[in-house]
């Protein structure tokens, strides 16, 4: 079955390993639930909320995943006493019809940033659809904050082997989609050169809007060189219950985000990088744009000017453009025609196997083996397993 996301069983262990986050979510559960409460745990995986809700008292807890791993909620469930209060509906959100609306619902569908594949549009959902009036809404509000930072460690991947490496070979072509390449990585306070700034605080019981569009001015707090933007976000789970992956703080699952500069950028104490930061949600994916004015602080021109964007990052061949365009007019291919095959097999009673050995037959020249036909066809059906592909 195909994977939502990039997550396995092992990430959703350390998440619950990740302090003080888990515990910090513990702690906000425990108080919103109220006896025989409603509780919906929004990508749930495994269920650590889920059961932890039954645990403080909830009378019926609905886990909603569509990622294989909600395989192992029920067996969890029973192990822990609980089984007979916990719902699993292995989806999105987005298709799941209440029965009712819930009381609580939590959920951490972030990733490096709260901006992260369809994470607002599906709180947004849950918000309108799936709580009742006055329900808690755990997390609460997220701060997503910025410096300038300075870390050549960090920047290396921007450097080699594009401009340099030790086999004389000219690699320069690939630096271009380098430093269009956003970054986890996990730095210190001792890494940033400027002071902090908010860039947007994202409130989850009123957003409505998945994409930003921000503009910061960040001003060097000594002579240094700055190698990227950092990026981080402040949690506020519930009133006074919040954790940060800022710079100082413990490290968390999440890391931090960089914006790597065109090029480093040597700054003078007072030297001011005005940031335009946009992110545009394109289908399940964020397009991150950062274009920026380093301005100087005695003259007040502008030194230097860079126009960066993630989409300049990726190696994207024409037929692939073409594939995505709106006004391209899809013609048929060999392919196409066999996977419309294989699903005009389905509901007639036969097994995944028979399905292959028709395929086999139908395209002798695309299959050599009955073995091909049947990982072809089991790759494809299992997008639709559980309802979703």
């Amino acid at each position: 079955m195909t994977k939502v996301t990039g997550y396995d069983i092992s990430n959703y262990g350390e998440m619950v390993d990740c302090e003080p986050r888990m515990s910090v979510f513990a702690k906000a559960l425990k108080r919103a639930i109220t006896p025989g409460c409603t509780v919906i745990d929004l990508g749930a995986s495994f269920g650590p909320f889920a059961l932890l809700a039954c645990k403080y008292g909830a009378g019926k807890v609905i886990a909603i995943e569509p990622d294989p791993s909600v395989e192992l909620i029920m067996p969890m469930a029973q192990a822990n006493g609980c089984a007979d209060r916990i719902t699993v509906v292995k989806d999105l959100s987005t298709n799941y019809r209440p029965d009712a609306k819930a009381d609580v619902i939590i959920s951490d569908v972030r990733g490096t940033m709260p901006l992260f594949e369809t994470h607002i549009p599906t709180i947004v959902d849950a918000r309108e659809r799936l709580l009742k009036k006055g329900g808690h809404q755990l997390p609460m509000r997220d701060t997503i904050r910025i410096a300038l930072a300075r870390s050549p460690k960090a920047y290396r991947p921007c450097y080699y082997p594009w401009v340099s490496n030790q086999y004389g070979i000219d690699l320069s072509l690939g630096r271009t989609y380098a430093v269009n390449s956003n970054q986890r990585v996990d730095l210190g306070v001792r890494h940033l050169v400027s002071e902090p700034l908010d860039l947007a605080v994202i409130d989850y019981r009123e957003v409505t809007d998945p994409d930003l569009d921000r503009t910061v001015e960040l001003t060097a707090d000594r002579d240094t060189v700055a190698h990227g933007l950092l990026m981080w976000f402040d949690a506020e789970i519930a009133d006074g219950l919040t954790y940060s992956n800022a710079p100082g703080q413990p490290p968390l699952v999440y890391s931090q985000m960089l914006l790597p500069m065109a090029e480093p950028l040597k700054l003078h104490t007072g030297d001011t990088v005005k940031a335009r930061i946009r992110a545009k949600l394109m289908g399940r994916s964020y397009i991150w744009s950062w274009d920026c004015d380093v301005i100087d602080a005695e003259s007040g021109s502008v030194m230097k000017s860079f126009r960066q964007s993630t989409f300049k990052g990726d190696v994207i061949s024409k037929s692939a453009l073409d594939q995505i365009s709106n006004i391209t007019v899809p013609q048929r291919s060999t392919q196409i025609e066999i996977d419309r095959d294989c699903l005009s097999f389905v509901g007639e009673g036969r097994s995944v196997d028979e399905i292959a050995a028709l395929l086999l037959e139908r395209h002798p020249d695309h299959f050599k083996t009955h073995m091909d036909a049947l990982n072809h066809a089991t790759g494809l059906l299992g997008r639709y397993v559980d309802g979703h592909s």
